[in-house]
């Protein structure tokens, strides 16, 4: 491919040589992560899962924290009735801004009830990733990602 073309043949090449083709490969930014989660998108959700463990090198309960950060702040919001990102945000004890206004519309689109299956679906994956299963942890993770990302489709 690309390195053949620029190196040539049975040349020994290194990280530093290689590093400008990766492009950003594990630098997902954990937000986009978890927007593409909450939008839906599957398949995008599931490349970034990807790029952040093989070449971010993020191991799995990392990810974890991630998504559990993500789905905490929502849990907060169940039952609060906040009515709008000044409240969601004292709800959640975060500043107001786009973040509580993110959160409102996840909590709005996934309800009480989604918000209960993300918990049960991150506590399940944790005490798989922590020996519960015998599949990999990618598999896992994978799995995970998508039953997530598919919780508020409608």
């Amino acid at each position: 491919g690309v390195l053949r073309s620029t190196y040539g043949d049975g040349v020994r090449i290194g990280v530093d040589d290689v590093e400008p083709f990766l492009g950003e490969a594990g630098g997902v930014p954990p937000w986009d992560f978890t927007d593409a989660i909450d939008a839906g998108q599957t398949a995008k959700s599931l490349t970034m899962l990807a790029r952040m463990m093989h070449g971010g090198d993020r191991h799995p309960l990392q990810i974890m924290a991630i998504l559990h950060g993500n789905y905490a702040k929502l849990a907060r919001l169940d039952g609060a009735d906040a009515r709008n990102e000044q409240e969601a945000a004292e709800t959640m004890g975060i500043k107001p801004g786009f973040p509580a206004k993110k959160a409102l519309a996840n909590y709005r689109r996934l309800g009480g009830d989604g918000v209960r299956r993300a918990i049960a679906l991150l506590a399940k994956a944790d005490l798989d990733l922590r020996g519960d299963s015998d599949l990999g942890n990618e598999l896992l993770m994978e799995v995970l990602v998508a039953r997530l990302s598919r919780l508020g489709r409608r």
